[in-house]
């Protein structure tokens, strides 16, 4: 009842077939391959970068830069 002659299976088969392919073709694109690489790295850069978990007790005169406004 299940075998390879059964029209309706094959039927099932190639409509399923034809709907995966649908839904897949919008990923496959090299349209689609541009636009989410421009989507994520055009994403807000989360990182935080921890202090100095060490502090040397080292004095060193640094010159210091005049800001003018």
């Amino acid at each position: 009842m299940l075998g390879i002659s059964n029209a309706i299976l094959w039927l099932f088969g190639v409509l399923a077939l034809g709907v995966v392919l649908f839904l897949v073709r919008g990923h496959l694109t090299a349209e689609a391959r541009a636009r989410r690489r421009r989507e994520k790295s055009n994403r807000p850069v989360v990182s935080r970068k921890p202090g100095p978990t060490v502090r040397l007790a080292v004095d060193v005169d640094k010159a210091k830069r005049d800001r003018k406004r």
